[in-house]
């Protein structure tokens, strides 16, 4: 299998090079396509497409996934089905990754509990650097899984684990990537001694909400204790990339009709629902709230935690310190350590140059994310999780819309069924006329997370053109970050059978 670290940092200049440019992430798109294709008068005509149909598809679907939990869209649940089966909320999810940047620089993740009932999604966008948003990836989960364990179930996890035979706490998707062994030792020891702090300082009555913030915290606090606290190592390095790149992160828990979403940054999650007041069609719920300058209480927050003379550098530029996007993050030591700390701790890395000068009292910057919770109805739909690459390019209504022509078209991709024994002539021909309207939705993909990227990059004012689908993919690298960023993108669809007779005390 993979080992994450062992390709993470070939061809990557030395960190003092890297350190010494200030960390914009959220780079603006440069306006004006018109600089690399032809003009005609009114309109951008795009250069003839250098890739066929066929290619842009591979191209868009090369890293699909997919994962089936329930497999029983289509089920007829009863009440006295649902009670010991609480995930069976969720019927299938797509992922899909665009990269802009080379390396990609965002990560997708999706697991499930092994020791409580609940399924964890979570889109991570990292920005000066792909490794902490591949780390924070691969172990948020399982913090967020400790968390959640009860007390007696967490004193034989960290008893079996002291004792020699680490337990799994989440079954991972899609993910067969590994740390280095030396890598993982240190994680190992990280999560042991989170969960001993459980065991000791965490109160019996329970919050999803608490549990969520520490684990996020927590995670965060011990990327730079590792770079402390291991000094002579041998994977000194690669401890210090992953605390000095950083990353946002959008967490969602789904645990039968029970929706939790925590998030640190400008990812973003959106439930799409069919409308329930009578009229047609779809509606978007915003489940998050952006961490950046656009955000007025994000704002007053960061400024009200520093002395009044800092007010004007705080948010200088729109940016944190005049250097970050985000204004909620993991890792981005630089904007969390005190000068003596960064000196002493990554001197062998870095010079003078990766100090912030407008630095006077950090911390600045934080990985408490905020948590919202929504109990899952029957007409909700799907949850859509992304990076703000897709938000650059459309709303979160825009992107709903998409989504709910997906699903009307994608049953023509399938065999017909019928809902039920015993179904009447009516019932039959209901079915058929609802497949016959889908014939003039029927996707390009089998993917939603798919028909969503290729909308994202490929929609003129007439629809889809595959012109400008080409030209999007065959930029050079050193010019396709100014267009567009990296799109990371999960679209959990939710049963609405099982929602329907879930009872309220689930």
């Amino acid at each position: 299998m993979a080992r994450v670290f062992s390709h993470l940092f070939q061809n990557v200049k030395p960190l003092s090079h890297r350190l010494d440019r200030p960390v914009r992430c959220g780079v603006a798109r440069v306006a004006g396509w018109e600089r690399l294709f032809h003009n005609t008068p009114g309109l951008y005509a795009f250069p003839r497409p250098k890739l066929s149909p066929q290619e842009v598809s591979q191209i868009l679907r090369q890293n699909e996934g997919v994962v089936q939990v329930s497999g029983c869209g289509d089920h007829e649940w009863s009440p006295d089905e649902v009670t010991p089966a609480a995930t069976y909320s969720i019927d299938s999810v797509d992922s899909n990754q665009l990269a802009s940047n080379s390396p990609i620089e965002d990560k997708l993740a999706a697991a499930r509990c092994l020791h409580t009932t609940g399924y964890l999604f979570g889109v991570f966008d990292g920005h000066g650097g792909p490794e902490c948003s591949q780390v924070v990836a691969k172990r948020l989960f399982d913090y967020i899984a400790a968390s959640l364990l009860p007390r007696s179930e967490l004193r034989r996890v960290v008893a079996e684990w002291q004792a020699g035979s680490p337990v799994a706490l989440t079954q991972v998707y899609n993910d067969n990537s590994m740390f280095v062994s030396e890598l993982q030792e240190i994680y190992d020891a990280s999560l042991l001694r989170y969960c001993n702090q459980l065991l000791t300082s965490v109160s019996e009555d329970f919050s999803m909400e608490e549990a969520l913030a520490r684990s996020f915290t927590q995670l965060d606090g011990d990327l730079g204790r590792e770079v402390e606290e291991n000094q002579r190592s041998a994977v000194l390095e690669p401890l210090v990339r992953v605390a000095l790149s950083g990353s946002v992160a959008c967490v969602a828990h789904v645990d039968g009709p029970h929706l939790h979403i925590a998030n640190t940054g400008d990812c973003g999650a959106v439930l799409g629902s069919q409308r329930q007041d009578g009229g047609s069609g779809w509606q978007a719920l915003r489940l998050t709230e952006d961490h950046t300058w656009e955000n007025p209480l994000e704002v007053e927050r960061v400024v009200s935690e520093h002395p009044p003379n800092e007010a004007e550098n705080v948010v200088k530029d729109q940016r944190l310190l005049g250097l970050l996007m985000p204004f909620r993050a993991f890792g981005d030591f630089r904007f969390k350590w005190d000068r003596e700390k960064l000196l002493s701790v990554i001197q062998r890395y870095a010079d003078h140059n990766s100090i912030i000068p407008t630095s006077l009292t950090p911390p600045y910057l934080t990985a408490m994310p905020e948590v919202t919770y929504h109990r899952l109805r029957p007409h909700d739909r799907f949850l859509l999780m992304a990076s703000d690459g897709l938000w650059e390019c459309m709303s979160p209504l825009d992107s709903v819309m998409l989504v709910g022509e997906y699903m009307s078209g994608r049953q023509t991709l399938q065999p017909v069924r019928l809902p039920h024994h015993g179904v009447t002539l009516r019932e039959v021909e209901q079915v058929l006329e609802q497949r016959l309207k889908g014939l003039s939705l029927k996707p390009v993909d089998t993917s939603a997370a798919t028909h969503l990227i290729r909308h994202a990059i490929g929609v003129s004012d007439t629809g889809l053109d595959h012109a400008r689908l080409s030209h999007s993919l065959t930029l050079p690298p050193e010019v396709r970050r100014y267009f567009r960023d990296d799109i990371s993108i999960h679209v959990i669809f939710f049963d609405s059978n099982f929602l329907r007779v879930c009872p309220i005390e689930i």
